[in-house]
């Protein structure tokens, strides 16, 4: 790997006369003026970028640089020569630190470490059993990653919260989907990908959506519901003005990267800014309504066609100047060196000592997926279903569903589970395919069974709750007070 990477120095003595050229050309309305303007930027350079599961990204090796945009660029400076492989850079509020995942040597594990912007004081953040990645800063001290761990069919990836320093580190996710950290958005939800449905045992890193999840674990919820099942969604960021931008896929994650896409704030639906042939790995704002963007060379064969960076009008939707290439050399998840607004902080109201969450569906006969969007038929219950280790299902009991759909309940907490609707006779009138969780002490509302995220819920009071205010107890013991929402206050 060192002689790799000397070779790849000279090439780089070479590549500035390119790149330099580039720079004061205007392309797609932009000037070299602009360029100069743009600060520093942070981008891993890398001979191999292959698809699939993230800890696999860099088969040869990856490095993390930094260099100085401008109509005479300086060439890139490498902040991890101690490194063999170097992904996911981050930048923290203050533009002072760098926040990255890396391997020591090729056949390590990958762990979470921070490091000044200067490349100095590098610091080992997390001691995984497995490997740690995708990490992205929280307000108050805290980070957010991905832990992936377990052998063949049991190997499956995790989100994790830790203090910056990696202790007190404790699992946010407690289902089947292999999720990935991607941003944490303004409002402090973290945008998250995960293969849609939340399957047991699936192939984890094909067929992937975008969810939100609470720092804390509760709320995961689907962010849009119009992703194909045949798409990969990831490479995910959030534009200042709230606009969703992300990379998609088609097909099973067969190649590296896919087609720019967003959601503007308020839409139902995202939208596609770019299309083949083009391919891009990813893209960052650098200004506002410009990016910095990853995009695939053409060449002859797939061995040809690395990733250069690029500068991306958002307004006119066209590439723009090359910012930076290297000759048989991919540059990928560029990140500039500024400061950046720290996301609102989301105050927790868990309840640690509580082994059981509550499930408060409004209407279990709505769903996206029946004919006019409601289900046909009596449901006369609910079905709760565990999955335990070993991807092995019990059930663990059932629940009255009254006549206008509604149901509530109480169920082990940090427990996957899902439902099936049952009729009067026990028959399955609908099952759930996606396995979700319910925090200690969280009370967990749904407006129907996989109901459209345009629906807002009918103002009315639920019939399940004229019955009692005791939610049914589903493979909990029932508490001597009787698991009402207000036990825990008396």
């Amino acid at each position: 790997m060192k002689l790799f990477w000397s070779t790849v120095a000279v090439f780089s003595l070479l590549a500035l006369g390119l790149v330099s050229m580039a720079l004061q050309v205007p392309v797609a309305g932009h000037t070299a003026q602009t360029i100069e303007a743009r600060p520093q930027i942070a981008f891993i350079e890398t001979p191999l970028l292959v698809p699939g599961e993230p800890r696999k990204r860099f088969p040869q090796g990856s490095r993390l640089v930094r260099m100085t945009m401008g109509a005479q660029p300086r060439s890139p400076v490498n902040l991890t020569p101690q490194f063999f492989a170097v992904a996911d850079p981050r930048m923290s509020f203050d533009g002072a630190q760098v926040l990255f995942s890396a391997q020591t040597e090729k056949n390590s594990g990958w762990q979470i470490w921070e490091m000044a912007a200067d490349g100095s004081r590098p610091r080992q953040l997390t001691h995984c059993l497995g490997d740690c990645l995708q990490a992205a800063y929280l307000p108050r001290k805290q980070i957010v990653y991905t832990a992936i761990g377990g052998n063949g069919p049991q190997r499956s990836s995790t989100l994790y919260v830790s203090q910056w320093n990696g202790e007190n580190a404790h699992p946010i996710t407690f289902g089947p989907g292999n999720f990935q950290v991607e941003t944490v958005l303004h409002s402090g939800r973290v945008l998250v990908s995960a293969e849609r449905p939340l399957l047991a045992g699936g192939k984890g890193w094909g067929h992937r959506a975008l969810y939100t999840i609470r720092p804390d674990g509760t709320g995961l919820h689907l962010f849009r519901q119009d992703a194909s099942v045949n798409s990969v969604r990831g490479g995910a960021e959030e534009l200042e003005d709230g606009t969703i931008l992300f990379v998609e896929g088609k097909g099973a994650a067969q190649q590296v990267g896919g087609e720019l896409a967003w959601i503007p704030p308020g839409a139902l639906h995202a939208a596609e800014i770019t299309a083949p042939p083009s391919v891009y790995e990813s893209a960052h704002e650098l200004q506002e309504g410009n990016l910095m963007v990853a995009k695939q060379n053409s060449g002859p064969s797939a061995a040809n066609r690395t990733f250069d960076l690029y500068s991306f009008d958002l307004a006119s939707r066209t590439l723009g100047d090359r910012l930076y290439r290297q000759p048989k050399i991919s540059s990928v998840s560029p990140v500039p060196f500024a400061a950046h607004p720290i996301p609102l902080y989301y105050p927790s109201i868990l309840h640690p000592e509580e082994k059981t969450g509550r499930f408060l569906c409004l209407n279990s006969y709505i769903s996206a997926d029946a004919a006019h969007g409601h289900i046909a038929g009596h449901i006369a219950q609910v079905r709760v279903i565990v999955l335990e280790q070993g991807h092995h299902e019990r059930i663990l009991g059932n629940a009255p569903v009254e006549k206008d759909g509604s149901f509530y309940m109480t169920v082990p907490s940090d427990t996957p589970i899902r439902f099936e609707l049952l009729g009067a006779r026990g028959a399955v009138i609908r099952a759930q395919k996606s396995w979700i969780w319910t925090r200690p002490g969280e009370d967990r509302g749904c407006l129907g069974c996989h109901e459209s995220q345009a629906l807002a819920p009918e103002n009315r009071w639920p019939l399940t709750l004229n019955r009692s205010d005791t939610p049914t107890p589903v493979g909990v013991p029932i508490h001597p007070q009787g698991n009402t929402l207000n036990t825990r206050n008396k």
